[in-house]
């Protein structure tokens, strides 16, 4: 599932000037992708994974979480950037047609897609711990993005920007709690799950925590670790510190090298008992992305 599916659906639950902030989220292209959902199912009677000793960590956190096996089954950034664009200019074409000239100008607008630094951002700590050095240097821990919400319309603009979402919403409609989409959120969180409980995981995760006290910044946790600075304002001494030992024994141990290979070694298997469905749902997002196409040229022509 990818950034725009799940803005889309924080949209359906938010209230009308929720769907404005929700929109301009989109616009930012900023929100990670493919991976959220909650926990579910055991490891227990579940077969280990055959992983190759050697493992090559990902550049960041965001990079391995999309290139999973179960990410194959959601929205590429490419896509997202398809259906947000697609969006954009079906409100704006409806919103033009209620008179609002303004909109016009907003048409066929997409955001860029992210860069290294940007994908650093996305997802940097974790059971595969801190990727992303430039970046622990530069904010430490501190990484979430800023997105710059601006004015929204009130009023009778706002009933009728709501009624031109909801259109769109339409003339597109999301796969989210159809039968693929929540397949997928339970097989990602069974993944997750048995991935955390993996022997070899937990060995690396060990040797991390060894290298992160011999750093002096004592830990078990790389999440637990990233978030106890989260109450600050910004990153101080200490924590730019912590993150950079982070990144380093995140480094040294391979921890993110062995985690995200043995999460994608339980999905393989996961993916393998679940062809048929999968296949379906995937057919269904390849056609949602083809509308979205097809949308998006007949307002260019409008």
């Amino acid at each position: 599932m990818g950034s725009v599916e799940v803005v889309r659906t924080l949209r359906q639950r938010s209230t009308p000037v929720g769907r404005w902030a929700c929109f301009a989220v989109i616009a930012a292209g900023l929100l990670a992708t493919g991976c959220s959902a909650g926990l579910a199912g055991s490891a227990a009677g579940v077969a280990a994974p055959s992983v190759a000793p050697m493992t090559e960590a990902p550049p960041t956190g965001y990079d391995g979480l999309m290139g999973l096996p179960l990410s194959e089954y959601g929205t590429s950034e490419q896509d997202d950037l398809l259906l947000y664009q697609t969006n954009e200019a079906l409100v704006a074409q409806c919103m033009t047609s209620h008179g609002y000239a303004t909109y016009s100008k907003r048409r066929t607008t997409a955001p860029s897609k992210k860069t290294r630094a940007e994908r650093e951002v996305v997802r940097p700590a974790g059971d595969w711990g801190y990727i992303g050095g430039a970046t622990a240097k530069r904010a430490g821990f501190h990484v979430a993005v800023q997105v710059p919400i601006s004015k929204g319309p009130t009023g009778r603009e706002l009933k009728d920007y709501n009624v031109c979402w909801d259109r769109a919403d339409k003339k597109l409609p999301s796969l989210t709690d159809t039968k693929g989409w929540k397949l997928t959120q339970d097989l990602f969180g069974r993944s997750l799950q048995q991935a955390a409980e993996d022997s070899r995981v937990a060995a690396a995760r060990k040797n991390w925590s060894s290298c992160m006290s011999t750093a002096g910044h004592p830990a078990d946790d790389p999440q637990k670790l990233a978030d106890s600075f989260r109450d600050t304002m910004k990153a101080s001494v200490m924590e730019i510190a912590a993150a950079i030992a982070d990144e380093s024994c995140t480094r040294s141990t391979n921890l993110a090298g062995i985690y995200f290979a043995v999460l994608a070694g339980y999905q393989q298997h996961l993916v393998a008992a679940n062809t048929k469905v999968l296949t379906d749902y995937k057919k269904q997002v390849d056609a949602r992305v083809d509308r979205a196409a097809h949308l998006l040229a007949a307002t260019d022509t409008t």
